[in-house]
């Protein structure tokens, strides 16, 4: 009698009480979605990240340091560094309002004299006249389609009071070659580039400072992959900005010329 009663024990465990749930991430958008989990963990989703890629040209060519260009008013001039920050980026879609890519980073502040700690979103990047690609946050798009990339030509007022020194290394807002932000009450400043009018000549240095609000449209509704990382590819097309600007002019002509709308920078590409 023993063994026809252990039978139907464990033939009843099967069926109802010794199935162990399987735990997992049920976000289709995470880079680990488990399709056969039971049960949603409570923070074990990983999601994938949104990087741009910025690729400097001047026409139909790459950006050369020390190479003579032409400015806007018939000046040779050669680059020997230009840099420029864009804030803010993010997704934008013609059926709903997308999430910020977020991409936390621990810094200090400096306010009123006192030293605190913060943790900012690090949706921005440090362009220059190489090509550059930086991770910028994470991709949460649902099934929605996407039509262009938002930001601003700048950093936001916001990261002011930032303390350089205190970002990890390699961030986009640590202290740079040169310093990007002076601690002058400025913040860091738009764009900057340094350059001569003739070559060896003595180097020119402009800074220009705010930002200006952008979006590049994509020309078409895309429907992101879920699940698997994005990289958007834009062209900066940095005849478009420099060789618009007589190079000549007083610093104050020059800055207010590198402070311009977007028309600069054309999305060319994105890939996953």
């Amino acid at each position: 009698m023993r063994l026809p009663l252990i039978t139907a024990v464990v033939f009843g465990c099967l069926l109802f009480g010794c199935y162990e749930e399987r735990v997992g991430c049920l976000d289709p958008d995470a880079a680990n979605y488990d399709l056969l989990a039971d049960v949603a963990c409570p923070d074990c989703c990983t999601y994938p990240t949104i990087s741009v890629r910025v690729t400097p040209s001047w026409e139909d060519s790459a950006v050369v340091v020390g190479k003579t260009y032409s400015d806007g008013a018939g000046n040779d001039f050669q680059i020997v560094r230009f840099r420029y920050y864009l804030g803010d980026l993010h997704l934008i879609s013609a059926a709903a309002e997308l999430p910020l890519p977020l991409r936390p980073v621990e810094a200090l502040e400096l306010r009123d004299g006192d030293t605190l700690s913060t943790s900012i979103n690090g949706n921005y990047l440090l362009a220059s006249t190489s090509t550059v690609t930086t991770t910028v946050g994470t991709l949460q798009t649902g099934d929605a389609t996407i039509n262009g990339l938002a930001g601003n030509y700048g950093l936001p007022d916001r990261y002011r009071w930032v303390i350089p020194g205190s970002l990890p290394s390699g961030d986009a807002l640590r202290t740079q070659p040169g310093r990007l932000n002076y601690r002058d009450g400025r913040g860091y400043v738009q764009a900057r580039l340094e350059y001569t009018l003739t070559p060896g000549g003595d180097t020119l240095s402009v800074s220009s400072y705010g930002s200006v609000p952008f979006l590049l449209d994509f020309g078409q509704d895309l429907q992101p992959l879920r699940g698997f990382d994005l990289r958007i590819d834009l062209q900066a097309q940095l005849a478009d900005l420099l060789g618009e600007i007589d190079l000549a002019a007083d610093s104050a002509t020059v800055a207010a010329g590198l402070s311009q709308p977007v028309d600069f920078l054309i999305p060319v590409g994105l890939s996953q």
